[in-house]
């Protein structure tokens, strides 16, 4: 848990319920945040731009077999 506290004379039973729940780690919310945090700093994690452009350049060039011919258009 966080070593901050936060005061009821300064903030409203709202704001003191959602930060309870934004820091108490039996919360799944709190959970997911933590273990984002972790794969975010992993320095063996690719960002989204370094997976999408790592598919792009591996794809095979998709050609039709077969494509019609319009002998009017042709010069």
């Amino acid at each position: 848990m966080s070593g901050k506290k936060v005061s009821g004379k300064t903030h409203t039973k709202e704001q003191l319920d959602s930060w309870a729940t934004q820091n108490n780690p039996n919360n799944k919310a709190y959970r997911s945040n933590a273990n984002n945090h972790a794969n975010q700093l992993n320095p063996n994690r690719k960002t989204h731009q370094q997976i999408h452009n790592s598919n792009r350049r591996h794809k095979d060039q998709i050609w039709p077999e077969w494509a019609p011919d319009y002998p009017e258009y042709d010069d």
